[in-house]
């Protein structure tokens, strides 16, 4: 049981850091107007995405920790 835990955290871990990763450089973007969509996207949108890539970062971190536990 131990195998299968430790790839699923691993998993978790390398789709969180990557979708965490662009959802928080995107919601920068968008709070800085540097995507090119003029006033389309309000502050609070962009601190939505922004919030919503740090979630998924901590749920990364959180897969790192689970992957470190069960991979001895």
């Amino acid at each position: 049981m131990q195998q299968p835990l430790g790839l699923a955290s691993l998993g978790l871990t390398l789709v969180g850091a990557v979708v965490g990763y662009i959802l928080t450089m995107l919601g920068i973007t968008l709070y800085f107007g540097l995507n090119g969509l003029g006033n389309d996207i309000t502050t609070v949108e962009s601190f939505i995405v922004m919030g919503t890539g740090l979630v998924c970062l901590a749920a990364g971190y959180t897969g790192w920790r689970g992957f470190m536990t069960f991979a001895y």
